[in-house]
Parts: structure tokens; C-alpha cells; sequence
């Protein structure tokens, strides 16, 4: 959907870049290797949002434009293809260098919330929306009046055997695997200073991804919509806001499972022997504090 897409597009190229900060960890402050590597972190979330991200998303704008649109739009023009082609792109561009800057400058908890606030703005936007009833607007087949409420046995079944349930099952087929791949693959190249096996240490790192993802962003967006239901706008809002961040808390389980996808290495059995990233003469002291935050 457009309205999901430019928060998942953003998410995406954050992942794109936490997936290389152990290989940050061993560019030991050079700032040449550090370049490379955040300058390979871009051409893979480009190279991903060529061939499969935007190719999907134009092809489910076209075929199914109201469903694509939320039922806000009839048709989706050619000039509103091309606006989404250059916007999700440009939203997963930002996230991979601002999450990059992030783990240079050894803010950790920081680069990782840019991950998982975008998935939370995703799940709110598909179960909520704007008027309540995003839900209802994702599993609708063909446009009018938005039923309210919890979806009914009859909805999920007529969603479920309709031509979108089909289509997204065969993207889906595609897409995750694309992508959980590349990050894995992108995330253990720096873990080869590591005894475990690397494929053991890719499932290990997705299992933690999709643990954070589908768990407390998940979580996080249900509650805010609860909140909003039953409280209205400003008083839910305000508690979700406080359920948040209890939640999202710098010592609190999140932020330490977050560690751990970013640098698992610092939270390994086995001991650490790649090098401490010591800041370079000319970045200051960006680097420095990368694998010593990663470690406490």
C-alpha cells in the first residue's frame, strides 16, 4: 500500500545500513574502509528497491490501484507511478545513510530505532490509518463504506480468496527471502572472525530481526490503536506515547535484543577477536564508542 510504503521503504534501507556495522567494528577507524562499506550498504538498498521493491509496488498499483491506495484513488496515474518510484527510493536512501551516521557517531540505540519505528508507523498505518479503519481498507476487495470494529470471519475469508491475497502470497514468496538474505549475508560479513558457522549466525541474526519486528513494533502500533479507539486522539496518544517509550527504554529488553542484531558479536559466547574500532585521527571520536555501547 502507497500510505505503508513510505514508512517500510525507510525501515528497509535502515536495515540495509545496520546490517553493516560489524564490518564497521572491523574497518578498526579507517575512515576509506568505512566509506566503502557505507557506500556498499547504499548500493544494495538501491539495488533492492530497483528490482524488487519499486518493480512490486508498481505492479500492485497498477493491477489493484484502489487497494494499493487504500481506496483513496480510482486509477493511480502515470505521473503518481513515478512520484512512488522516486519517493520510496528516496525514503530508503535516507534511512541507510541517516542510520549509518548514527553507528559512526556510536549511537547504537539510536540507529536501531530508526528501524523499528518505521515498522511501528507500518503496522499502525495497516491496522489504523487515519480514520480507523486501516484494517478494514486492507482487507476490502473492492471500494465503498469501511465496516468498523474487529474484521468478521466473512471479510478475512472473501480477502483471502480474493486476486490481492494471491498476488501478495507470491511476492511474498520473493520478497522476504530477497531481503532477509541480503541483510544476513550483508551482517555475517563481518562476523568472520567468529568460530560459529556463518549460516548458523545469518539464521541467528534473522531469527532476532523478525523477533523484533513482528513482536514489540507489532505490539506497539495494536496499543496505539487500542489506545486511540478508546481514549480518542489526545489522552490515547499520550498513553501510547508513555507505553512507548517504558517500552523502547535504553536498558529496557528491546534495546538490549537490539544490541544484539547490530552487533552480535559483542553479545557472542565466543570471545571478540576482531579489533575495538578505534576512532580515526579525522572523524574524531564518531567511531570510538561503536563496539564499547555495543558491548554494555
Amino acid at each position: 500500500m502507497l500510505q505503508v510504503d513510505v514508512f517500510w521503504s525507510y525501515g528497509i534501507g535502515a536495515g540495509c545500513a545496520l546490517a553493516a556495522a560489524e564490518q564497521l567494528r572491523l574497518a578498526d577507524g579507517d575512515v576509506t574502509r568505512m566509506r566503502s562499506i557505507r557506500d556498499r550498504s547504499l548500493v544494495q538498498t538501491l539495488l533492492f528497491f530497483g528490482l524488487v521493491f519499486t518493480p512490486m509496488g508498481m505492479w500492485l498499483a497498477t493491477r489493484f490501484p484502489g487497494w494499493e491506495s487504500m481506496y483513496v484513488l480510482e486509477t493511480v496515474p502515470p505521473w503518481g507511478l513515478a512520484v512512488f518510484g522516486a519517493g520510496v527510493t528516496l525514503c530508503g536512501t535516507l534511512g541507510c545513510l541517516i542510520t549509518h551516521r548514527l553507528l559512526t557517531r556510536g549511537r547504537i540505540r539510536g540507529a536501531a530505532l530508526h528501524l523499528l519505528l518505521p515498522y511501528v508507523a507500518c503496522f499502525f498505518t495497516l491496522i489504523h490509518g487515519w480514520d480507523g479503519t486501516g484494517i478494514h481498507r486492507f482487507l476490502a476487495v473492492t471500494a465503498g463504506p469501511q465496516p468498523t470494529g474487529v474484521p468478521g470471519s466473512e471479510e478475512v475469508t472473501r480477502w483471502l480468496h480474493s486476486p490481492i491475497a494471491a498476488t501478495l502470497v507470491f511476492m511474498a514468496l520473493v520478497f522476504l527471502p530477497v531481503l532477509l538474505g541480503l541483510n544476513a549475508w550483508h551482517h555475517t560479513r563481518g562476523l568472520r572472525d567468529q568460530p560459529a558457522p556463518t549460516w548458523l549466525l545469518g539464521l541467528r541474526i534473522t531469527a532476532i530481526a523478525l523477533g523484533l519486528i513482528v513482536g514489540p513494533c507489532l505490539a506497539l502500533a495494536v496499543t496505539a490503536s487500542l489506545s486511540l479507539h478508546v481514549f480518542g486522539s489526545p489522552v490515547g496518544g499520550v498513553l501510547w506515547a508513555l507505553v512507548a517509550a517504558v517500552v523502547l527504554r535504553p536498558r529496557g529488553t528491546v534495546a538490549r535484543w537490539s544490541q544484539r542484531l547490530v552487533l552480535p558479536s559483542a553479545h557472542s559466547r565466543a570471545p571478540l577477536t576482531g579489533p575495538a574500532l578505534p576512532a580515526p585521527a579525522s572523524a574524531g571520536d564518531e567511531v570510538a564508542r561503536l563496539h564499547r555501547i555495543g558491548s554494555s
